[in-house]
Parts: structure tokens; sequence; C-alpha cells
């Protein structure tokens, strides 16, 4: 009986150092506005993403820079569940594409997350937003929940590329933004 116990618990910390999953969520949205207006917002703007995502309750840039022409390293946010840093891999003006990585933040049961955004003229007037979020589950209990975390991921995703698409085209906040502002006085 004892062996049996020994050779459960034994195999339940073997998966628990061994199991993942990736999570993969993409995005692609057309938003009513020319590709530097939106790249305004998106990527010069890159740290001041609490202004139209509900996500976000305050950011700011901070960390010593490592790509060239920036002045910071990462995104500084707070959100509901606490401080988190979007640390800059890529940010590429020419091309309008930028990559990051979640160095603080990253929920206990995840070993990384990672986003990708690019912009694409479409037209003088409409630009296509193409977003590749990824999550890498750690352990057991990351596995298990991964079904619940996907899902949580993707509504959150769909929601942070239609509030970025109504600041651009609107030049205001989306209703949920508005909403969570005066939820939080």
């Amino acid at each position: 009986m004892l062996v049996t116990i020994l050779v459960i618990v034994g195999a339940l910390i073997m998966l628990n150092f061994t199991v993942k999953r990736d999570l993969h969520f993409e995005e692609e949205v057309f938003i009513n506005k020319g590709i530097d207006e939106s790249w305004e917002v998106l990527g010069n703007q890159f740290t001041e993403a609490h202004l139209w995502s509900t996500n976000f309750k305050s950011s700011k840039p901070g960390g010593k820079p490592k790509l060239n022409g920036l002045d910071y390293l990462h995104r500084e946010t707070m959100t509901e569940k606490g401080e988190n840093f979007q640390e800059l891999d890529e940010f590429d003006p020419d091309n309008y594409k930028l990559s990051y990585h979640v160095s603080k933040g990253v929920p206990g049961i995840a070993k990384s997350a990672l986003g990708d955004w690019s912009l694409c003229k479409v037209s003088n007037e409409q630009t296509r937003l193409n977003v590749h979020f990824k999550l890498e589950t750690k352990g057991l209990l990351g596995f298990v929940m991964s079904p619940i975390i996907s899902s949580k991921i993707s509504k959150a995703s769909t929601e942070i590329t239609e509030e970025l698409k109504y600041y651009l085209e609107n030049g205001k906040p989306h209703f949920r933004k508005l909403e969570s502002k005066k939820n939080n006085k």
C-alpha cells in the first residue's frame, strides 16, 4: 500500500515538472484609420495603453533601454491582478511591428507569456491589425487549468483589440473602459 502511494506521488511530482501546454490566440481586426495614425497609438504610445485598454488601470515606461530608439525597456502596468511588465523584444516602426514577453506578473501556472502585434496598410484609410498571444503553461495544475485559462485569455484578447480599434476610430476610450473608470472611483 505504501509503495503504491509513493509511486503515485512520485508520478504526480514528475508530471508536475514535465507537463505543459502552449496556448495560442490570434486576432485580426480592420481599423478605419491610416497605418501611421494606428502606429502612433500602438507603437509610439506603447506605454500609454491605460488610456484605451480596460485591462490596464495604469501604465508607464520603465527599465533601462535595450532597443535602439527607445528610452525604456518595458511597459509597467497595473491590472486587477497586480503589477505586470511587458518587456519589448522587438520594436520596428519601419515595418509597424512590436513583440514583447511578460517579464513580471505571469500567473504562477504559466512559464511564459508572449505578444506579437503588427499593422499592415490596407488603404490610406484602413489598417489591418494582427495580434498573436502565446501562453505556455507549466506543471500539472497549469495543464489541467488550460481550458479555463484559454477561455479567459481568448475573451481578453478579443476585448483588447476591440478597444484599440474603437479608440483609434473614435478618438476616445471604448465604453468598457469608461465604465471601468467609473467603477474604480
